[in-house]
């Protein structure tokens, strides 16, 4: 019994590792965008690229939930550098305090 739910967790890991990306195919594709998916996005979008032995770009980001994080795979990073500009994502995601709209007064 032990053996079959740890079999179960485990696929349930390997599948949650794939609902990143939401189209994508050998050229490139997009990742939805979150903080933490764009703090995420080189790790992914190289695991992916990897794939078909290729390097990843991420080419746009779009910071609105229901946006995307696009990127693009290349055989090499050095041949046609300039045509598709890098676009820097975040390291890190940085919540502000959210301050309550209605204060009590003492």
């Amino acid at each position: 019994m032990r053996v079959l739910l740890w079999g179960v967790a485990f696929m349930l890991m390997a599948m949650s590792a794939q609902a990143q990306i939401y189209h994508a195919n050998d050229t490139g594709g997009i990742i939805p965008w979150s903080c933490e998916n764009e703090a995420a996005a080189h790790a992914i979008a190289a695991a992916y690229c990897a794939r078909w032995d290729k390097y990843h770009r991420i080419t746009s980001v779009h910071r609105h939930y229901g946006d995307y994080i696009a990127f693009n795979c290349l055989w090499t990073p050095y041949i046609n550098r300039y045509a598709l500009p890098a676009v820097h994502t975040r390291s890190a995601c940085g919540y502000e305090r959210l301050w309550p709209r209605v204060r009590v007064l003492d």
